[in-house]
């Protein structure tokens, strides 16, 4: 794998620093997971497994474990020798804890000038609030994600994953390739940080810009889009179809599918910024024929035609989907002690070979 031969020590917690440990994990690090004598606590996030949950189990396969206590001598003096040995040290440690436990980045590569250092945190290292705590919701909350999602009339929610969280911890991964590329070109280390709050930020890029160019407040589109029509979710005869058109020659497709070749020359849906304008009177022409068949049947047609468009589905669905099988992104899990037989693997193949699981998150030592 890409990153055989590189050692990785994650001492990060919870969700967002261990998925960036095991992205670096599944590449083919050497990855040992550093844990303060409590345990990480994902290890109790519900629903439980024993030592470990359903997302510790996600975040932290292909590590093994190690309890120090970083406040004692005996623990310190166990992970510098640990550093001494290592490529990348991952912490998500406040400014003031780093400081506390001689962890800061001078400190630690003064000795160590190739070390790279991979710090994930709630608000970045510098301003008024780097030193609150944060997480994925609440950081939602201050982004303004929260406040874009939902239904038009109803209250801001969160999103159903921890966008944040998985985000913020690929960014760390991202940037320590990027890093680890540097150091072999320069032989010299580098300090890799993001946040939650800088994923946020660059996840709400689009309404932002839009908001410069028009001057209105962003809002909520419920399962559309404020750029696009028709998009999002319509009732069918059974179940509901999520549809995306981008362009003319996308509505026209979509018309001519459902046998609606009238919708392509009425004034109101000529253009996309006409179909935006009246996406309601689009949407309710075009469900008088979702209406006529089931949400499945509409999803192959459409697909068949050019049209984007699919079913909604729970996530478990995935178990038993054919595309997921065909592209083999549920890989075995190496534990016969867990309930957990399957998990997604890295959304990435090299030369058409997805990185294994080749190791279950670690039980606490």
């Amino acid at each position: 794998m890409p990153l055989f031969g590189i050692r990785v020590l994650d001492a990060t917690s919870n969700i967002a620093g261990p998925w960036g440990g095991t992205v670096l994990g599944d590449l083919g690090a050497d990855v040992l997971k550093i844990e303060n004598p409590q345990g990480d606590p994902a290890r109790s996030m519900a629903p439980t497994d024993g030592d470990r949950s359903a997302y510790f189990h996600v975040v932290n396969r292909n590590k093994e474990a190690l309890t120090l206590d970083l406040k004692s001598a005996q623990g310190k003096e166990k992970l510098a020798e640990l550093l001494d040995d290592c490529d990348v040290f991952l912490t998500n440690f406040l400014p003031e804890q780093l400081e506390k436990l001689g962890l800061t980045t001078e400190e630690l590569m003064k000795d160590r000038p190739r070390l790279i250092i991979g710090n994930l945190s709630s608000y970045g290292s510098d301003g008024p609030e780097s030193s609150w705590p944060g997480y994925d919701a609440t950081l939602q909350a201050r982004t303004g994600i929260m406040h874009v999602t939902g239904e038009r009339n109803g209250p801001p929610v969160r999103a159903g994953v921890s966008i944040l969280d998985i985000g913020a911890g690929t960014w760390l991964a991202l940037g320590i390739l990027a890093a680890i590329i540097k150091r072999d070109r320069t032989g010299v280390g580098s300090l890799v940080e993001t946040s939650l709050f800088e994923t946020g930020g660059l996840w709400v890029s689009y309404h932002l810009a839009a908001h410069e160019l028009t001057g209105a407040e962003s809002f909520r589109s419920g399962s559309g889009h404020p750029a696009f029509s028709p998009y999002g979710i319509f009732s069918t005869r059974e179940g509901q179809l999520c549809i995306g058109v981008g362009n003319n020659n996308i509505f026209h497709k979509l018309c001519n599918a459902l046998n609606r070749a009238d919708l392509i020359n009425n004034p109101l849906f000529q253009e996309n910024v006409d179909r935006v304008a009246h996406a309601g009177a689009l949407a309710i022409e075009l469900e008088k024929s979702f209406t006529l068949h089931s949400a499945d049947y509409w999803a192959k047609t459409l697909a068949l035609a050019g049209v984007a468009a699919e079913q909604v589905l729970p996530p478990e669905n995935l178990l038993q989907d054919e595309q997921v099988r065909a592209m083999k992104l549920l890989l075995e899990y190496p534990d016969s002690t867990t309930g957990v037989k399957l998990l997604p693997g890295l959304p990435l193949r090299f030369d058409g070979q997805r990185p294994a699981i080749r190791k279950a998150a670690p039980h606490k030592e």
